[in-house]
């Protein structure tokens, strides 16, 4: 959902500074809201779910948490760095896509 969301940017022209932190704010609700009841709803077979559940649980718990934290930072971090320091993926901006259809001659 994230790339969705950076791609739908990138084919509105937007420049990448501005797509990477509005996907982000855009998505951190719906991820934090499922993380969260998630996490909750372990919470109760964590603390009192006997031998085989507890570390089961907590293992969830931290799983959750560390998925959580590379979704939201680590995964838009990457993103720019393909886009800006290896150029892995090409991203042209509205203006940037006017000028480059200017250049080109029109071949009817």
């Amino acid at each position: 959902m994230l790339f969705d969301f950076i791609e739908e940017m990138h084919a509105k022209g937007e420049p990448l500074e501005r797509a990477l932190p509005d996907a982000g704010i855009e998505r951190i609700r719906p991820v934090m809201i499922t993380v969260g009841a998630t996490i909750l709803a372990l919470f109760p077979l964590a603390l009192e779910g006997g031998p085989l559940w507890q570390p089961l649980c907590f293992a969830q718990i931290g799983g959750l948490v560390v998925a959580t934290f590379i979704t939201l930072l680590l995964v838009p971090v990457f993103y720019a760095i393909f886009v800006l320091d290896l150029k892995w993926i090409k991203w042209e901006t509205a203006e940037k896509q006017e000028e480059s259809a200017k250049a080109e001659p029109a071949t009817t």
